[in-house]
């Protein structure tokens, strides 16, 4: 064993206490970094409200009701909240439209990635419901919807009622894709119209629903689980 001098021993008491009382200060003033759950809210997600931008697009949020595929209330409030650049867009198509005499209905916006997962349970058929996949809990694929990127809607006159379009909303059949030639004449000239309303504004309609609209630069948006508001 090696001895040390009492100088030595003096120095390494002051060392093994400053070591101590630096660990204590950092304990007590040193924040610690809580682990990132992403937002909590849809304004911290840079979501905002699509009536709020332009009162004059009409809602009709079906997931916010009994009237869809599901058969019960999935949504605890019937409003549309997208992306602000989303919405942003949105209601430059509403002006586009109202100049041929026309408006926009819209029946889903954002959608929390847990109802994802309900919808697919139900319809586990990627060509109408994106399946939604987790790793370590956390999403890592699903509908541009819950990125709230995406948007379903549809046309109307100017009192409201809603344009003759191929099929319902919700329709999973192949009568509901947009190159679906058996449609009737009138409706498939107002899908046309909306389509090409939407292109304008840079939304890509998908093949297989002919109310489906992805936003471009969709892929910069996460996938979020924020709830609707109540």
């Amino acid at each position: 064993m090696v001895l040390k001098s009492p100088e030595e021993e003096i120095f390494m008491n002051k060392t093994r206490a400053g070591l101590c009382t630096l660990a204590l200060f950092l304990l007590l003033h040193v924040p610690v970094l809580a682990a990132d759950a992403g937002p909590q809210t849809l304004q911290d997600a840079g979501l905002v409200e699509l009536v709020a931008l332009d009162p004059s697009v009409v809602l009709d949020i079906r997931y916010a009701t009994t009237d869809n595929f599901v058969g019960k209330i999935v949504y605890p409030t019937a409003k549309c909240f997208l992306r602000k650049e989303v919405a942003e867009r949105l209601v430059q198509v509403q002006r586009d439209v109202q100049s041929q005499g026309y408006g926009l209905k819209v029946f889903d916006c954002y959608r929390p990635f847990s109802v994802q997962k309900i919808f697919f349970q139900i319809v586990p058929d990627p060509n109408f419901v994106a399946q939604p996949k987790e790793v370590d809990g956390k999403p890592v694929e699903g509908s541009k919807h819950n990125r709230g990127a995406a948007v379903d809607l549809t046309l109307v006159d100017k009192a409201g009622k809603e344009l003759p379009m191929p099929t319902p909303f919700d329709d999973f059949t192949e009568k509901a894709r947009p190159d679906y030639q058996g449609s009737d004449p009138a409706a498939r000239k107002n899908m046309l119209t909306l389509q090409d309303a939407m292109k304008k504004q840079g939304f890509a309609p998908i093949g297989s629903e002919w109310w489906h609209f992805d936003s471009q630069g969709w892929e910069k948006y996460g996938l979020l689980d924020v709830s609707l508001p109540q």
